[in-house]
C-alpha cells in the first residue's frame, strides 16, 4: 500500500513541478512561481528561489516515479 502512495505521491509532485510557471515584477523586484493546477504560489526577493521551488518540486517526483519503477522491476510486481 505504501508503494502506491508513494508513487502517486511523485505523479502529483511531478505533474505540478511541469506545470509551474515562474514570472517576476519590476518595481518592487519581486520572482514568483506558481502551479495553476492546484492554484499554489509565492513570490521570493532574490531570482533563483522560485526556479529552485519548480525544478525540485520536478525533480523529487521524477525521483518517485523512478524509484517505484525500479522497486516494481526488483520485486517483479
Amino acid at each position: 500500500m505504501t508503494k502506491w502512495l508513494i508513487l502517486a505521491a511523485g505523479v502529483f509532485l511531478l505533474f505540478n513541478g511541469m506545470l509551474a510557471r515562474t514570472y517576476d515584477y519590476a518595481s518592487p523586484a519581486r520572482y514568483c512561481w506558481q502551479m495553476d493546477y492546484i492554484n499554489l504560489y509565492s513570490c521570493f526577493a532574490n531570482p533563483i528561489g522560485p526556479y529552485v521551488v519548480v525544478w525540485g518540486t520536478t525533480l523529487l517526483g521524477a525521483v518517485l516515479v523512478f524509484g517505484c519503477v525500479l522497486y516494481g522491476r526488483r520485486k517483479g510486481v
